[in-house]
Order: structure tokens, then sequence, then C-alpha cells
């Protein structure tokens, strides 16, 4: 193996940064941000959502309404109202 042709690979803090769950994983990514856990500084990177508050594994399922859902959904309201309505 060739001397100083491969990254540099240590130990990196994932931070979620909404929930302020961490992970340690060895990486070569490159970061200027330092992050201590457990008494301990490391290096560090901001992610959204790790695999302990993603949806898929969680088995949580999230309805996210947007405008377009909102509105679909006011007119299958009156669309039943009307139906019943006339019953």
């Amino acid at each position: 193996m060739k001397n100083g042709i491969h990254p540099e690979s240590r130990m990196v803090a994932f931070v979620e940064s909404w929930a302020g769950n961490v992970f340690l994983a060895k990486s070569t990514i490159k970061t200027e941000n330092t992050y201590t856990h457990e008494g301990v500084e490391y290096p560090s990177m901001f992610i959204e959502v790790s695999s302990k508050t993603h949806p898929h594994y969680t088995g949580e399922k999230r309805l996210l309404k947007t405008g377009a859902v909102d509105k679909f959904y006011a007119r299958q309201k009156k669309m039943e109202e009307l139906k019943n309505a006339k019953k």
C-alpha cells in the first residue's frame, strides 16, 4: 500500500440536528465541526434524519399534508357532505 494517497480514516460523530441522536462511525469525511460525545471530542457531521427517526426503520406512518393534499381532502369532504345531504 502506498503512503500518502489514502484519505485519513477516523471516528466521526454523526449528529441528527433536530432530535439530538448521535452515532459514531469510522469515516474519511472532511469536516471542520466538532462535537463532544461522552466526554470525547470528535469531528462531526450534522444530518437531518437517521435510522432512529426515519419512518421506514421505526414503522411509524406519517401523513404530510401540503397545499394540494389539503385541497383534495377538502373536495373529498365536500362531496361526502353533498352525498349525505341527498339521502
